[in-house]
């Protein structure tokens, strides 16, 4: 099965949870995803049986949890779909699910994709039609890149959680920052605010694409169309290997549906070992998270939003959720360490005491290296807001210059029916190419001096800095705009008495 056999099937999926009425992507989304984990979870297991000539305890049957004893036997696949009675094959699956959050022998990304897990498939004859489309998939035949597309065609398929204010990051944006912060083998990687994971599994690739030998480097074309190298780090120790797969990455997010596609991604790259804890980042009470620092923080955080709770340790005590999300990562980043974090522009010009507060510990404590403005329409189809991020390093001391770039274009058609392709321009090699040295040139990268930014009372935008024009918004005269509103109003009018006539006439027949 290649990668757009696998698509289809996953279409074909989401197609039986909608006309089934389970029309939420996020819930959709996660009930397919229970069923393609129980599949895996039991090819997996019959692999190591096999591997380990019998010194290996199946996953499924009966252990102890505490003085309870929790049999995982039903959730066997080959049994709970073997069930022709499909009403009882739904509700062992209903009662018997969650208990897998208690299973001593999953990895600890393993349980939480279980935690408070519930079914709401609504029939068994549903549920049939959905186990008949994955029965087919081999799981251990898939190539391990296609089972990554499998996931990340599922996250695409959540689009944007608007009430939450929740978008799903392009993936070649992600890559693109990733290799500007460069996490390096033994440091430490946090996105506390994870979501489906995308920023860690770049991090996983990166960090093994720099540790790969020239002859085991592939390319590969992603779901999107984008083209990236991938790397399998043959030149890690076996040391470098189980803190990869341990000790590496955090993952936080506060919702636990999102954070269940998290740890999936963690599982199928194989770093499901590492923490993936539901928790609020930002506000309510301190943990013991907060007292931990990491060399990486890689990060999207929810672009709309307030808060009036914040943690004291963030020395800011309310403002916009992006804003908290930045005295966060001010507060979590290793001395030495490096953060990539993508912002609504607002954080450009934003003047309340919040946004300047945490503006001016950016710029006297840590180096602001980078501002890079992102093109108009980064983030459709799911939200129109213009966008940049920063790149930053715990330096203790105050930054000198930062050097920002302006991006117009990234290899897509910036449109709802986002397509990429080469008729499309795409300014991201030359900021990857030009980053380094911190190359300027006339109307897309400049280096301006901290003090010009602290004299222009911390407004980062291209316009006040004196880098581009301002852009001028030609609007119709007020007679024009009067004249349109009245022209419309004159129109509904017509059709509320049409279909007035309308109904009459139907009346009188």
């Amino acid at each position: 099965m290649d990668s757009a056999q696998t698509q289809n099937t996953l279409k074909a999926l989401c197609k039986v949870m909608w006309d089934n009425n389970v029309t939420n992507p996020i819930t959709y989304v996660t009930q397919i995803s229970y069923l393609l984990f129980l599949k895996m979870l039991e090819e997996m297991d019959h692999e190591q049986q096999e591997a380990r000539n019998g010194n290996y305890r199946s996953l499924f049957g009966k252990y102890k949890d505490g003085k309870e004893e929790l049999d995982y036997d039903p959730l066997r696949w080959s049994v709970l779909t073997s069930n022709p009675d499909n009403e009882a094959m739904l509700r062992t699956l209903r009662d018997t699910l969650p208990l897998l959050s208690r299973h001593p022998n999953l990895s600890q990304g393993a349980r939480a994709i279980f935690r408070n897990a519930a079914i709401v498939i609504p029939n068994g004859a549903t549920l049939r039609r959905a186990v008949d489309i994955i029965a087919p998939i081999s799981f251990l035949g898939l190539d391990a890149d296609i089972k990554g597309d499998l996931f990340e065609y599922l996250a695409s398929e959540l689009g944007g959680q608007k009430k939450a204010a929740q978008f799903r990051t392009p993936r070649h944006l992600i890559r693109v920052i990733t290799q500007m912060v460069d996490p390096q083998i033994g440091g430490t990687v946090c996105d506390p605010a994870c979501g489906s994971g995308g920023f860690l599994i770049a991090a996983y690739e990166h960090i093994l694409l720099a540790n790969t030998s020239p002859d085991f480097i592939h390319e590969r074309v992603s779901p999107d169309g984008t083209v990236r190298k991938i790397g399998i780090g043959d030149k890690l120790t076996r040391s470098q290997w189980d803190f990869l797969q341990t000790g590496a990455f955090y993952g936080f997010d506060g919702d636990q549906d999102l954070l269940r596609m998290g740890a999936m991604n963690a599982m199928l790259h194989g770093f499901d070992r590492c923490p993936m804890v539901q928790r609020d980042s930002i506000c309510g009470s301190e943990d013991k998270w907060d007292e931990i620092q990491f060399d990486y923080i890689l990060e999207n955080p929810p672009f709309s939003g307030s808060r009036g709770d914040a943690k004291r340790s963030l020395r800011i005590e309310k403002g916009d959720k992006y804003v908290l999300f930045l005295a966060h990562a001010l507060r979590s980043l290793r001395q030495g360490g490096t953060a990539g974090i993508i912002f609504p522009n607002g954080i450009l010009f934003g003047d309340t005491g919040s946004h300047v507060t945490v503006k001016e510990r950016l710029l006297r404590e840590f180096d602001l290296q980078a501002v890079v403005v992102l093109p108009k329409g980064m983030f459709e189809p799911y939200t129109p807001n213009p966008t940049c991020f920063f790149i930053f390093k715990n330096t203790g001391k105050p930054t000198k210059n930062v050097w920002f770039f302006k991006a117009d274009c990234d290899g897509s058609s910036l449109s709802k029916a986002r397509k990429f392709g080469p008729q499309y321009r795409n300014d991201f090699p030359d900021l990857l190419s030009m980053w380094p040295k911190r190359k300027t040139a006339e109307g897309r990268a400049w280096l301006v001096p901290a003090k010009k930014i602290i004299d222009n009372n911390y407004n980062m935008t291209l316009s006040s800095l004196g880098l581009i024009e301002a852009e001028t918004i030609e609007h119709p005269e007020p007679e024009e705009i009067l004249a349109s509103v009245a022209a419309k109003e004159e129109r509904i009018l017509q059709l509320i008495q049409e279909m007035r006539g309308l109904l009459a006439g139907g009346n009188g027949g």
